[in-house]
């Protein structure tokens, strides 16, 4: 058997050839289109071509191609027929939904899923940002020594059951008004009675603390604390008791005996109660 040569237009309608060896192998082919079929012709016979040997059209080139598609599709429904069952046309058609119903719900449950995990991670992060809020805006626990009363705090410092041959000592503490350091007639009244106080007890000595509210500043209130914790200590002097015995220290607004939640406002029973005097027992 001889080599096939064929001759056909391409794409852009064009002559072209291509020579085929018996077993179907293309072994040649014109590697450029021609507006005329002669043009091609003679390209071929430069390349071994002659008019004896065996030709196809263009035409029966289309014809071939044609008959390769009918085949091709043919083979599709047998494809289906193999898979679904029979080979008429219904079972055809029913296999052919059913692939596609197949595919759809495999999509959907893969959509499902998907939706699933987004909302999880959705939920999650929702649980996260409100633990944040909280935590964010949640005011700390603050100590409200308002609600206990200075001789509360100060009973402390006292026996609360004092047997009866022992003697409890106790000083009445002395308060100021806002930004004063001059006693008052209601302290000097007070202070009385712990000049007696301290006149029945000559092996007691005292130190004399100042304190202030909160408002102001450092340097201002420690001070002004001072200058209270002074002016007691010349009221004892004044009345009677020895200086060695009497000494003097301002501790400004630290260690205040009630917490001021409103620092700036000095009518509160909490600023008032931190304007005063103490009375320290120094040991020998």
């Amino acid at each position: 058997m001889s080599d096939k040569w064929e001759f056909y237009k391409d794409t852009e309608n064009h002559w072209r050839w291509r020579c085929s060896s018996p077993n179907g192998n293309i072994v040649g082919a014109s590697t450029q289109g021609y507006r005329n079929k002669a043009d091609c012709e003679g390209n071929a016979r430069r390349n071994g071509w002659n008019d004896n040997l065996t030709q196809e059209t263009s035409d029966q080139m289309r014809q071939k191609n044609v008959n390769a598609e009918n085949k091709k599709s043919k083979d599709k429904p047998s494809a289906l027929d193999n898979k679904h069952g029979p080979t008429d046309g219904d079972n055809f058609v029913v296999g052919l939904a059913a692939e596609k119903q197949a595919g759809k719900h495999s999509g959907l449950k893969h959509e499902k899923k998907t939706r699933n995990i987004l909302l999880t991670i959705v939920g999650i992060l929702c649980v996260i940002v409100a633990i944040l809020l909280i935590s964010l805006f949640r005011q700390p626990a603050v100590v409200n020594l308002s609600q206990k009363s200075l001789s509360n705090l100060k009973a402390l410092l006292f026996v609360p059951n004092p047997k009866e041959n022992e003697k409890v000592v106790r000083f009445s503490d002395i308060y100021f008004g806002y930004d004063q350091s001059t006693l008052s007639n209601n302290a000097k009244e007070l202070l009385k009675k712990n000049v007696q106080t301290l006149k029945e007890n000559p092996q007691i000595n005292v130190r004399t603390a100042g304190y202030t509210s909160a408002k102001g500043t450092v340097e201002i209130n420690q001070i002004l604390s001072e200058e209270r914790a002074r002016a007691v200590r010349d009221y004892l002097i004044k009345n009677g008791i020895a200086p060695e015995r009497v000494t003097v220290i301002g501790y400004g607004r630290t260690k205040p005996a009630l917490y001021e939640s409103s620092p700036d406002d000095i009518d509160t029973k909490e600023a008032k109660a931190n304007m005063r005097v103490l009375f320290e027992i120094a040991a020998k």
